[in-house]
């Protein structure tokens, strides 16, 4: 394994202790329309880059918190210390961490730490994903075993869509705001995402769903541009991740209905 995706496992770790401890979980602040900010999502940002930094300082690392730049021809951390951050605030356990490490614009190594359980979810470029728990480490893979998806209803296009899914009664479309839907459909809980992200990413990548995307596709999953079909990188805005080949196609058709 490499050190880097040894450093990202143990921010995560880190990053779950805090969280999961609750504490700074009851002072919140809004950053605006339905956005908030937990006293505790700051601190776990704090230990994430500490433990990264202590690591490897030559990395910078841009955060959904206290936000950073990467240095031109440098590798940097992209880092969502609490993805899900009202359910975290409302004591629902649909949240997670996620860490990705970016090489010459690709992301090669990723970490999501679930909220509660414990469990983390990690993988490198072209050496396939592990889920790590309690109970020990097994290979990560995507199954189609679910009629489960999740799709990102938050814009005009996605409430749309999942009207759409919801009236074909074809799947059990589920819809909460956090990106450990990537996780859970690299371990075969759920078997298909469309996520219709903002008008634009910024240069460096997304905090949120970037660690996410690279997990899935090293699980098996097929990981695409939900308007074009091509395969993502670190600029796609709309994503869609499928199981099967079949079920990627019947995602792709219903994102663009």
């Amino acid at each position: 394994m490499r050190a880097e995706t040894e450093a990202a496992i143990r921010a995560v770790k880190r990053a779950q202790q805090i969280a999961d401890s609750r504490e700074g979980a009851a002072k919140i602040t809004s950053k605006g329309g339905i956005d908030l900010v937990t006293d505790a999502d700051v601190a776990c940002e704090d230990a994430i880059r500490l433990e990264l930094t202590q690591a490897f300082p030559q990395y910078p690392v841009v955060g959904e918190e206290r936000a950073g730049t990467p240095v031109a021809g440098k590798p940097y951390w992209l880092v969502d210390p609490i993805c899900g951050t009202r359910h975290y605030a409302s004591d629902i356990p649909l949240y997670c961490t996620n860490v990705a490490f970016v090489e010459d614009g690709i992301v090669t190594c990723a970490a999501v730490g679930f909220g509660v359980t414990g469990e983390i979810v990690f993988a490198e470029k072209g050496r396939g994903a592990w889920s790590r728990t309690q109970a020990g480490q097994r290979p990560a893979s995507a199954s189609s075993g679910s009629n489960a998806i999740w799709i990102d209803g938050k814009t005009e296009r996605g409430a749309n869509v999942v009207r759409n899914a919801a009236l074909m009664k074809r799947w059990y479309v589920w819809q909460f705001s956090s990106t450990i839907s990537y996780a859970y459909l690299a371990t075969g809980r759920i078997s298909g995402i469309l996520h219709f992200c903002t008008p634009s990413i910024p240069p460096y990548g997304s905090v949120h769903i970037s660690a996410g995307c690279l997990i899935g596709a090293e699980a098996g999953a097929i990981v695409v541009d939900a308007d074009t079909g091509a395969p993502w990188n670190i600029q796609t805005r709309s994503l869609m991740l499928a199981a099967t080949p079949e079920l990627a196609g019947q995602l792709l058709e219903l994102a663009r209905s």
